[in-house]
């Protein structure tokens, strides 16, 4: 989805853009173009500064500001329930690792692994009762070429879900 430059409110259908001759790039929410519109009618240029967010480090015409421990923080629409205490580590800014895949991605491997056993056994039953061997034999070949890219692409992603990266895996768990 995008998101207001503005802002950095998750626009929907609804995205609102400056012309060209104006030379101000990205997508707005209504209020945004609106305040961002009657600046430049103002002053002929933008004069609005853009801020850094405290969380996501993105600059944005306009932040919230929040009260955390008694410290102000401005904060971007999306990074403004995010909780300071922990801002020291990177932890803070992560989701929570899941405790299970999603059931999207085990269908995905799951019509991988059944795609490599589907060209394997074309190649090994269907291709050699044919004319053209050679071309049932490369259909084949990309079936379970094209299984085996989608299935390890999908245990790739899924350890990255589960918070299992390369450093972390030892052989003891890939058995």
């Amino acid at each position: 989805m995008t998101s207001c430059t503005g802002c950095n409110v998750t626009l929907g259908w609804k995205k609102y853009n400056f012309q060209k001759q104006w030379r101000i790039p990205g997508y707005f929410c209504k209020s945004c173009m609106e305040k961002i519109g009657q600046d430049f009618d103002d002053h002929g240029r933008i004069t609005l500064p853009k801020r850094t967010c405290d969380s996501c480090h993105q600059e944005f015409f306009f932040l919230r500001t929040t009260w955390q421990n008694k410290q102000r923080h401005r904060c971007c629409d999306v990074c403004k329930d995010l909780d300071f205490t922990e801002s020291s580590s990177k932890a803070a800014l992560l989701p929570p690792v899941p405790s299970r895949v999603p059931t999207m991605m085990a269908l995905f491997a799951a019509f991988g692994i059944l795609l490599m056993i589907g060209g394997f056994a074309y190649v090994m039953m269907v291709a050699p009762q044919q004319d053209s061997s050679i071309l049932h034999v490369i259909i084949g070949s990309c079936m379970s070429g094209a299984g085996f890219m989608l299935a390890r692409k999908m245990v790739k992603v899924r350890n990255l879900i589960l918070g299992k990266t390369p450093k972390e895996v030892t052989t003891e768990e890939l058995r």
